[in-house]
């Protein structure tokens, strides 16, 4: 994983930014329809992290979604640019997963593909990668569970 302390993440015109404090809790590659529909790109490089960990500044349009758990995920993009910047996922205790392309000096380090059973047929999935049809693998379940409930 990545050791910054403090990072940042800005859309493409800079009018949106979120102020990061802390490393990620995990790096995955969601391949979700929904994911698919915010960003145009056929999957999404999300780096999540604690809800405190995270401030964002600047006008935003917003996109609540029903995630594959049945709770509301929520896109927030850019208002002027409409770069699609980051997401709070309530299912996660509000969690906030923001797109690793957008983060300045790091480096995206995917744990996993997830959503596969809605990947593109062109996409492969390199070998030696974990990969599930639907949520994260259980191990790193935990860790969301540990970091974002505060429990084992």
């Amino acid at each position: 994983m990545n050791d910054t302390t403090t990072m940042s993440a800005n859309c493409e015109c800079g009018a949106l930014s979120v102020n990061i404090e802390g490393p990620p809790v995990v790096q995955l590659i969601c391949h979700c329809s929904d994911c698919q529909a915010v960003t145009g790109l056929p999957y999404f490089e999300l780096a999540f992290f604690t809800p405190n960990a995270c401030h964002a500044d600047g006008d935003v349009h917003s996109i609540t979604m029903q995630g594959g758990t049945g709770s509301d995920k929520t896109h927030y993009a850019c208002a002027k640019c409409a770069t699609p910047l980051y997401g709070i996922v309530s299912v996660l205790n509000g969690a906030v997963a923001v797109a690793a392309n957008r983060i300045s000096s790091f480096n995206f380090e995917p744990q996993a593909h997830i959503w596969t059973s809605e990947k593109v047929d062109e996409i492969l999935i390199p070998e030696g990668i974990a990969h599930t049809a639907e949520g994260p693998p259980k191990d790193i379940v935990d860790i969301m569970v540990a970091s974002f409930w505060g429990k084992e």
